[in-house]
């Protein structure tokens, strides 16, 4: 009979994962990728504080995570330099500070176990209230893309014509930032500081593969981040592996996988095109 603990993982893990793909296909669609790459190590770079303060470190991780969503744009723009660049390196500042905080914590603070759930997930730090917050939050998430989606979808389109069209852009790219932030700090306690962005990237890359409509990538990648998630915790428990490693490794092989059939279908439907033109 299956443990609450491996049920609680399982459920966590597969919501968890479903945002992160669709926050991830969302990002790289409005050319984010390196801000949510940043807002990543941010997030880690705010849990490693808590870890030295003694401080709640999912509170600390937001607030470093909401704070690189809300400054980036502001920063490159003051600064004169690309987003990309100003991202790039507050992600080298935070992955500085993370090591700082770590080793400046008190006690055997590298082979403690709350950092290697910091590191690298554990899903032994998956409680019911952890749980009920993450449903609570995917249902905010869900509602926001339902309820704004004709705008979103415009600037994930194009965002000189919908900010045209009286969409205001910043705005909402602002909000799905945040949004991005709260999700990337609450999946660290399954995947871990390093691996998190992994599993934002990963999904959407695999949904290029299958899909061609934006609902349709959106979809997917959600889907797959949720059956990546699954899978790692799977075989986290079986083998006695870090979790976030493991989940990973579940998402490259979705990917490899899908790529390959992709590759195959799309081969055999050239060779029938040009059966049917020489015919």
């Amino acid at each position: 009979m299956i443990s609450t603990l491996l049920l609680n993982s399982i459920i966590a893990g597969f919501v968890a994962g479903s945002l992160c793909g669709c926050t991830g296909t969302i990002c790289g669609r409005m050319r984010l990728s390196t801000i949510a790459f940043t807002m990543a190590h941010a997030a880690l770079a705010g849990s490693a504080l808590s870890l030295l303060l003694g401080w709640n470190y999912l509170i600390t991780g937001m607030l470093f995570a909401v704070f690189t969503a809300i400054i980036l744009g502001p920063l490159s723009d003051v600064l004169r330099i690309s987003l990309d660049t100003a991202s790039m390196t507050l992600f080298s500042i935070y992955n500085a500070l993370t090591f700082i905080f770590l080793i400046m914590s008190p006690g055997p603070t590298l082979s403690s176990e709350k950092v290697g759930g910091i590191l690298w997930g554990s899903i032994l730090a998956i409680t019911p209230t952890y749980l009920i917050i993450l449903i609570t939050i995917s249902i905010i998430y869900v509602m926001i893309l339902q309820i704004f989606w004709g705008r979103i979808s415009s600037i994930l389109f194009d965002p000189r014509l919908a900010e045209a069209e009286g969409v205001n852009v910043k705005f909402y790219t602002y909000t799905l930032l945040i949004l991005a932030g709260m999700i990337v700090v609450f999946t660290l306690k399954i995947t871990g500081g390093f691996l998190v962005f992994s599993l934002l990237f990963i999904p959407s890359a695999t949904s290029i593969q299958i899909s061609r409509s934006l609902k349709g990538m959106i979809l997917t990648s959600s889907i797959i981040g949720g059956l990546s998630s699954t899978i790692g915790i799977l075989m986290s428990f079986i083998l006695n592996l870090p979790v976030g490693s493991c989940i990973v490794i579940g998402a490259a092989i979705i990917f490899a996988t899908t790529s390959i059939v992709s590759s195959i279908i799309r081969s055999r439907m050239i060779g029938c095109e040009s059966v049917e033109i020489e015919g």
